[in-house]
């Protein structure tokens, strides 16, 4: 024998009390009979009146309620075989326990943020087989493939940094380890959800990804982290990890590794920075592109309610009651009230439902601001009942005092769709709010409007209605005038510009003006240099023309003495011949007077000597020409 709701046993304390009830009610009657009542008058007054029948009638509405708390504890006794077929998809979650997952960018941190939406997860699933793998450095089996979803969450309860003693991200040994997790026998209908942080360490992830894809089996990654990495904590030291050069460790994701896994076996990859992972997302996208296999196929024992018998005993017990009277035209006010109570009682409230407490636990903690624990008891109540858009109404409710804005929108909006009126208003109100937390102004506006239209006494929606619409004017002006400002700021980059612009070309005027007035300086230094060489030229030609008239007048005084004294021509044949050669000497220096004077004259510099040449006539280089041939041919003459 079995019993389905063993909580109500704590009913049966009643049935002591209702004999001692009984006991000191019948005693009092008594003694008040013979305080009040002479001995003459009690035989009129209790004519045809039975003590025996008042006590059988008490007993027989004792038994009775004692039937009716069996018949609520609803008795099983029997069985029948039933066949059982559950379709589903295998699907193994292979989460990362490494050391970088306590880090802190998501709130608390990347390990808690990924179990909480495992569960969530375990939440949404109808019938299909879970497993788990937990890997680091190297990985194991955390639990096989199970439909039983609340041992799975006991065993993610248990993950943590600490489990596994090797440190490192090893990607390829989780893909494989996953693999074998599987069902050999069977390739259809296969999925791992492979959620990590950092990049591997240990193993060859493309390779292992080919070998699932080969045994069926798509994968879909999620990689938890920002862009930029974060510190992990150093739970043994405090503070952060550090490297041996006392620089501060940061995880990083290799996101094309995950993306091309994902791309090789046919999953998807998606990339968690706030820590809300998708994994409803995901799970729709299993559900429409996997095909459901037949997981369990075979019989169990299901066990007969027998909850109707006792509650027939107890019906007839009150009938029963009903017609043993105490004396001749009485009747049992009670028993009459409680047959029809137990006639009138609907069966859904006999089959009280065990979730209810969890439900008025959840109400209890949210009034008392324990959200956290009311969010769990609700979740808890929504494993039974899904469908319940008053849970998933309060679980929005949970998740918004939580600030986790996008779980409590999707919830606020699928009960505003399907909720009845007043469910709705509230939820198009809660939408407001959540949208406006979120930062989408218009939206929140939208929300309120229809909480309005539904219930247009709502004070509340009127009155952030008015206060949404002047932070959105308000945000708008404060747009305008920082775009004003901007514009004034490039208005003045740009007038500094133009005046740096004119002041260089300024200043390439003046650079301009002082190169021509130095050309022009020198050529007048030019000018005056060939001025001064035509005076030089003139003299020097004077000069040659009065030496050659010397030369002559002392050639004719040599002959005159050379016929004078005749007899002295052998002794002054030397002497003639020295003045001959003196005589030639003078003229020779005083043909080339400019040689002789260039080598007294100062030297020019050989800039000095460029511009000279430059500034020369064409006449006049050929003339130089000449000149200085004329001064190879004579110095070979010389040298001779």
């Amino acid at each position: 024998m079995k019993f389905a709701n063993l909580q109500y046993l704590w009913c049966l304390i009643i049935i002591p009390l209702l004999v001692l009830f009984y006991i000191w009610a019948f005693k009092k009657k008594k003694r008040l009979l013979e305080l009040f009542v002479s001995e003459e008058l009690k035989g009129k007054l209790l004519k045809g009146f039975s003590a025996k029948r008042q006590k059988v009638k008490a007993f027989l509405l004792i038994f009775a309620f004692f039937f009716c708390v069996l018949a609520l504890i609803r008795p099983k006794w029997g069985f029948q075989w039933e066949e059982v077929n559950r379709r589903g998809v295998d699907i193994i979650l292979a989460l990362d326990v490494s050391e970088s997952m306590l880090a802190e960018d998501v709130s608390p941190n990347r390990l808690e943020r990924a179990k909480r939406e495992i569960i969530d997860l375990l939440n949404m699933m109808q019938g299909d087989r879970v497993g788990l793998v937990a890997f680091s450095g190297t990985s194991f089996l955390q639990s096989p493939l199970t439909l039983d979803y609340g041992a799975v969450r006991i065993f993610l309860d248990e993950l943590d940094t600490d489990l596994i003693p090797v440190p490192g991200t090893a990607i390829g040994d989780a893909i494989k380890k996953s693999i074998s997790a599987f069902d050999t026998q069977n390739k259809k209908s296969r999925v791992l959800i492979l959620i990590t942080d950092g990049e591997d360490h240990n193993g060859e992830p493309i390779k292992m990804a080919k070998m699932a894809y080969e045994e069926g089996i798509k994968i879909y990654t999620i990689g938890i982290g920002k862009e930029e990495g974060a510190p992990i904590p150093d739970r043994k030291r405090g503070g952060f990890k550090k490297d041996s050069r006392g620089n501060v460790v940061t995880t990083q994701l290799d996101e094309e590794t995950l993306q091309k896994i994902a791309l090789d076996t046919g999953g998807s990859y998606v990339r968690s920075i706030t820590g809300d992972l998708d994994l409803e997302k995901i799970y729709n996208d299993i559900t429409k592109k996997v095909e459901s296999k037949e997981l369990v196929s075979g019989k169990r024992k299901r066990f007969e309610e027998r909850f109707q018998w006792p509650l027939m005993v107890a019906l007839l017990l009150l009938i029963l009651e009903v017609f043993v009277k105490e004396r001749k035209g009485s009747q049992t006010v009670l028993g009459i009230m409680v047959f029809l109570l137990l006639t009138t009682l609907p069966l859904q409230e006999v089959q009280a439902a065990p979730w209810d407490s969890q439900r008025k636990n959840g109400e209890s903690d949210y009034q008392n601001k324990n959200y956290n624990k009311a969010l769990k008891s609700f979740l808890e109540a929504q494993v039974k009942e899904p469908k319940d858009l008053e849970l998933k109404y309060n679980t929005g409710n949970s998740y918004y005092k939580m600030k986790e804005y996008d779980k409590a929108f999707k919830l606020f909006e699928s009960t505003a769709k399907k909720g009845d009126k007043d469910l709705s208003a509230k939820s198009y109100y809660n939408l407001g709010n959540t949208a406006y937390k979120m930062g989408k102004l218009k939206d929140s506006v939208g929300y309120y409007k229809k909480t309005l239209e539904i219930n247009p006494n709502d004070k509340d929606a009127k009155h952030n209605l008015n206060f949404v619409r002047k932070e959105i004017k308000r945000r708008i002006e404060e747009e305008k005038k920082r775009q004003a400002n901007q514009k004034n700021q490039s208005g003045q980059k740009n007038q500094k510009g133009q005046n740096k612009q004119k002041d260089q070309k300024d200043q390439k005027g003046q650079q301009g003006k002082q190169q021509a007035e130095n050309q022009k300086s020198g050529d007048q230094n030019s000018t005056n240099n060939d001025d001064q060489n035509k005076v030089s030229k003139n003299e020097n030609e004077k000069k040659g023309n009065k030496g050659k008239e010397d030369q002559k007048e002392q050639d004719k005084k040599s002959e005159g003495v050379a016929k004078a004294s005749n007899e002295d021509e052998k002794d002054g044949k030397e002497k003639n011949k020295e003045d001959q050669v003196k005589s030639q000497a003078s003229s020779i220096q005083n043909q080339d007077p400019e040689t002789k004077k260039g080598s007294r004259g100062k030297k020019m510099s050989e800039a000095e000597a460029l511009r000279w040449l430059n500034s020369l006539s064409d006449e006049r280089k050929k003339y130089l020409k000449r000149k200085m041939r004329g001064r190879r041919s004579y110095q070979v003459e010389k040298d001779w």
